[in-house]
C-alpha cells in the first residue's frame, strides 16, 4: 500500500515539473515560455547525472533549475554513435524544435559552476553548443569521424570561451578551425549564476554574444560556410579527449557538477536575455 501511495504521489510531481519519458524510454524535460517544446537526452544517463530541482531561492528565475553531474566513466551510446569508443563522456540534452539556418537565431541560458568545479584540461569541457543536422563531415585528430558543431561554449584552462567553428574545405572533408573568444574566468562562475546569450545572424552575416548583458563577441562573418538542413541547441556537460587528462594527471577523470536555468531561443536578443529585457517571464 505504501509503494502504491508513493507511485501516485510521484506522478503529479513529475507532471508539474515537466519531466517525461517518451515511447522509447528517452528522458526529457518540457518547459514553458522558452521557445522550445522540450529538451531530451537521446542517449542515456544514470540517476546521478541529472536532477530537476525545485528551489525558488537558488534558481536563477522561477522555481526550478537543472543539475548535471558527470563522473569518470559516464559514457553512453545510441544507434548511431558511441562516446565510449571515441574518447568522450557526456550527459547532454538536445532541444526541439530545431531551427532553419536563416534569419537571426538567438539563444540564451544561465550557467553556474559548483564550488568544487574542476577544469580537466587538456581534456575539453563543453557547457552548451549549437549543432547541425546535415552539415559537413570530416576526420578529427586520431582518425575519428568528425561532425563539427557551429558553436561551443567551452570551459578550458581556467576560462569560459565562445568557440565558433569556422569551417572550410569541402562538405565531405571539412577543415575545422576554432575561433576562441574569452567570456569569463571560471573562478568567477562558481556558486554564481552567469547569463550567456548569443545570436547567429545568417541574413546579415554576423555573430554576437553577451555575458551578463555585456557584449563580448562581435564576428562580422557568416556563421556558416556550408548550409546545414537544421541547427539545434544542446546543454549539459560534454567532454572529449579524456585520455589526454588521464595520461597527464595519471588519475581518473574528475567529477564535474554544473547548474543550468532559463534556457531560451528566439529571433532577437530581447527574447532570450533577461539582462537586456527584464520583462522576460521564467521558463518553468
Amino acid at each position: 500500500m505504501k509503494k502504491l501511495l508513493i507511485f501516485f504521489l510521484l506522478i503529479p510531481t513529475l507532471a508539474l515539473s515537466g519531466i517525461f519519458k517518451d515511447e522509447e524510454g528517452k528522458f526529457g524535460l518540457k518547459t514553458k515560455k522558452s521557445g522550445f517544446e522540450f529538451h531530451k537526452n537521446f542517449m542515456d544517463h544514470k540517476d546521478h547525472n541529472f536532477q530537476y530541482i525545485k528551489d525558488e531561492i537558488k534558481a536563477r528565475a522561477g522555481i526550478y533549475f537543472q543539475r548535471f553531474e558527470l563522473r569518470d566513466g559516464d559514457c553512453f551510446r545510441d544507434d548511431f554513435w558511441s562516446d565510449c569508443d571515441t574518447d568522450r563522456e557526456r550527459v547532454e540534452f538536445s532541444t526541439e524544435p530545431r531551427q532553419a539556418p536563416k534569419g537571426k537565431q538567438c539563444y540564451g541560458y544561465s550557467l553556474m559552476l559548483s564550488k568544487n568545479f574542476f577544469d580537466v584540461a587538456p581534456a575539453k569541457t563543453t557547457l552548451g553548443q549549437v549543432h547541425q543536422i546535415g552539415g559537413p563531415t570530416g576526420t578529427a585528430s586520431g582518425g575519428l569521424a568528425s561532425f563539427p558543431p557551429l558553436i561551443q561554449i567551452d570551459a578550458h584552462k581556467g576560462y569560459l570561451f565562445f568557440n565558433w567553428h569556422e569551417l572550410s574545405g569541402s562538405a565531405t572533408d571539412v577543415i575545422d578551425k576554432s575561433i576562441f573568444t574569452t567570456l569569463k574566468p571560471l573562478r568567477k562562475m562558481k556558486e554564481v549564476w552567469t547569463d550567456i546569450s548569443f545570436c547567429l545572424d545568417f541574413k546579415n552575416k554576423r555573430i554576437d554574444a553577451w555575458v551578463d548583458g555585456i557584449k563580448k563577441v562581435e564576428i562580422l562573418k557568416s556563421p556558416i560556410f556550408f548550409k546545414p538542413e537544421e541547427i539545434y541547441f544542446k546543454h549539459g556537460i560534454y567532454r572529449n579527449l579524456i585520455s589526454k587528462y588521464k595520461e597527464l594527471k595519471n588519475r581518473k577523470m574528475r567529477t564535474q557538477v554544473v547548474f543550468y536555468d532559463e534556457i531560451r531561443r528566439g529571433h532577437s536578443i530581447e527574447e532570450v536575455d533577461i539582462n537586456i529585457n527584464p520583462k522576460l517571464k521564467p521558463v518553468d
